[in-house]
Order: structure tokens, then sequence, then C-alpha cells
């Protein structure tokens, strides 16, 4: 076991079911008293899985209990509170929902037997209630709104919606079972900077599906109130400085989540011994990663030890894709000059003539990347400046994205391992 116990695996794995159950009680038409009975079914079924496929019977009952009684008190509170509206209202109805979710992840870590089940049931509780749930890049509710998808297609709606559904259970999961474990085991937590620790597939599925999926939704939800912000505008039910505190936490899982990413990626592609740059950057492309999330998950596994994984890391050949990643860099920036001077922008000359200096100095850049690993931070920094020149809706996605590129430029220009990496490597040569 590296990350997940076999039992845990086993209710990750079976939770496509419970996400069909329970994707399928919203598409039922029933009266609108049975809305609050099927969403504590739905919610009960959701945090409840990992002992139902245990077959805990007692303690599915009790979290089922606290589950129904602790929402159920939550909703009728957001109901009938006076002030419906106000800050104060929108303070006690975030405060409530918290609440809840955190009685119930708590009594969890009780059934479980975890021995600080308050301080693991509040971090898990607060990473998964400030996290975004939606997975969407955009914005919030941009993907349902029929702006990327031809009208008439409820088919791809419905799947969408199923899909995602899954990936916040799996995602739930993934979150608590990793504070389970953390807390569990002393040395857990320091895996999971590693970027050489063996991955099975199961392992590497499930922690790639809930780290992307946070991603994306960090994303879209970043740039939501990012642009709420400064329209001077709030978001619904949310006071300024809690739009503000949301905003923060967001900005935190987009640090963590580009590390995380890069480390499953690396683990699992050293792992069956298929690392290189291209299998990372495959995974960094947005549509495209589907193939190589495909391709890691049906290779079979060569490496059972974590030095193994770390003599690949060092001995793969990058020298051809440094010049490969220079020349696109080249070629790409060359491209956005030609374009520039070819179709109107509404730039002033002024402006035209201060972004030409900034792309040739990109590709100075570019092709001294190989002379220092300050070089990557001018690169990076050029390139969010030039998109910032172009800005619009899609700006933080941009922006997001080339955080994940700036962790790929590490990895081909200036590889290295986590410091605890390292000690452990020195222990066992010793």
């Amino acid at each position: 076991m590296t990350f997940f116990t076999p039992i845990q695996l086993r209710a990750l794995k079976t939770s496509l079911i419970l996400a069909i159950f329970t994707w399928g009680l919203t598409l039922l038409k029933l009266p609108d008293y049975l809305d609050l009975p099927i969403k504590l079914a739905g919610l009960t079924g959701f945090l409840t899985w990992e002992f139902i496929i245990a077959k805990r019977w007692k303690d599915t009952a009790i979290m089922a209990i606290v589950i129904i009684l602790s929402f159920g008190i939550q909703y009728l509170m957001d109901v009938y509170l006076p002030g419906k509206g106000t800050d104060s209202w929108a303070l006690l109805a975030h405060l409530n929902v918290f609440t809840a979710y955190l009685l119930a992840i708590i009594t969890r870590f009780h059934l479980m037997g975890t021995d600080n089940k308050i301080s693991a049931g509040v971090l898990a509780a607060l990473i998964f209630y400030f996290l975004p749930k939606t997975g969407n890049p955009f914005s919030s509710g941009f993907l349902f709104t029929g702006s990327l998808i031809p009208a008439g297609k409820e088919l791809f709606l419905l799947i969408s919606s199923l899909l995602l559904l899954w990936f916040k259970m799996i995602c739930y999961y993934v979150i608590v079972f990793l504070v389970e474990n953390g807390f569990k085991w002393r040395t857990f937590f320091g895996k999971l900077p590693s970027k050489i620790q063996v991955f099975n597939k199961w392992e590497y599925l499930f922690m790639w599906m809930a780290s992307y999926f946070a991603y994306m939704g960090c994303i879209g939800d970043l740039s939501t109130r990012v642009t709420v912000l400064f329209d001077a505008e709030r978001m619904p039910g949310e006071p300024t400085w809690l739009n503000l505190l949301f905003m923060l936490a967001t900005i935190f899982f987009l640090y963590a989540g580009a590390q995380l990413l890069r480390n499953i990626i690396t683990g699992r592609a050293l792992t069956i011994g298929k690392y290189s740059p291209w299998m990372l950057l495959l995974h960094l492309v947005p549509g495209v990663n589907i193939i190589a999330v495909v391709i890691c998950f049906f290779s079979g596994e060569k490496h059972e030890i974590f030095f193994d994984n770390a003599v690949d890391y060092f001995s793969v050949k990058r020298n051809y894709a440094k010049k490969a990643m220079i020349a696109i860099g080249i070629i790409i920036t060359a491209y956005n000059i030609y374009n520039m001077l070819v179709v109107p922008t509404g730039l002033r000359l002024l402006a035209i003539g201060v972004l030409a200096c900034l792309y040739l100095l990109k590709i100075g850049a570019y092709v001294k990347l190989p002379s220092g690993k300050s070089f990557v931070y001018i690169v990076v920094g050029l390139n969010i400046i030039t998109i910032a020149y172009s800005i619009n809706e899609h700006f933080i996605i941009y922006l997001s994205l080339i955080y994940l590129y700036y962790y790929f430029l590490l990895e081909l220009f200036y590889p290295e391992l986590d410091m605890e990496d390292m000690i452990q490597l020195k222990e066992n040569q010793a």
C-alpha cells in the first residue's frame, strides 16, 4: 500500500455505482415536498458509501442518522432564519453547511477509529468545503448554459452531469482517505511531495481524477470571483470578505494542485517505465490528456520500489525534448509577432512596439533556457505579460495553464527530487 488501503480502493472503484444511483434520483419527477428527502437520500448514500461497501451496517446507520439530522437541520435553518439576503444570513448559511459537513466527517473518523478524529475532521472538512466542486474551468454555470454545445444536446448534458457528480465523489473520498492515512501513518504525508513514489493503476487514476477535477474547478471559480470583484459586484449569498477568503483558498489549491498533478503523473510514468517529458506534457494538455491517462492506466507496472523510479528519473534522456521545446516556443512566438503585425488588434503603435520587444525578449529567453533556472522564470513571466496584453474572460485559464507549463519546463530543464526523497535514497544506498 502506497496511498490507499484495499478497502479504500474498493470504495473508490465502486463509486460509479453510487454516482449513477444519486444521479438517477435527480432525474425523478416528484412533488416539491419530496425534494428534501431525495436530496438527503443522495447525500446519505454519498457519505456512507464506504461503510456500505465494507458491510458495516451499524456504522452505516449511525452515519445516516448524523447526516440526516445535521443536513436536515441545516436546511431548515436556511429556510426559516430571518433576514434572508443579508450578509449575516449569508454567513450563517455558509456556517450551517460547513458545520453539517464537519459533524458528518468527524463522525466518520470516529467510526474508523482515527486517533486525532477532531483534527482530521476539521482538516478534511475545510479542504472539501473550500474546494470548488464544479470541475468547470470556464466560469460558474458556463458549461451548462449552452455556450459550449449545440442546442438540443440533452444527452450530452445528462452524461456530463453524471461524470461531474462521479468526479465530485471521487474528490471527496480521495481527500478523506489521504487525510485519514496521513494521521494514521507518521511518514505518509511525506509521500505526497514525492515524484518517485510507486503508483498502481487505480491509485494513479483516482488521484489524477480528483486532482484534475479540483484544479479545473479552481480555475473556473477563481475566474468568476475575480470578474465579480473587478466589476464591483458580489457573489450570490456571499459578503465581499467571504468572497476574498474563498479566492485565497482557491489560489492555494491551484498552487498545491499543480504540484500534486506533476507528482502523480511523474510517479505513475516512472512506475510503468514510460517516463518522458512528452508523457508529462501530454498529461497537461486539456482534452489530449485523456490519451495519456489511458496509456498510464492500462500499462503494466515495471517498478515495485521508489529507488528504481529514482534511477529512471535521472537516467531519462531529455536533450531532444529540450531542443524541441525551445524550437516550438520560438516558432509560436514568431507566429504571434507575425499575427500582431498582420491582423488588426486595435492596439496603438506604441503598444505594438512594446509587445514586439517583449516577444523578442521571449525568443531570447527560450534560447537561453539551458543556461540557468532563472530563464525558466523569465520565459514564464514574459508569457504572462504578453497574454495580459490581450486580456479577456479566459485570462485565468491561460494563467493556470502557464503555471502547469512552468512545472513542465522545470522538469524538462532542471529536474530535481524532493529533499525527503534524497534522504531516503541516501539511506537506501547506505
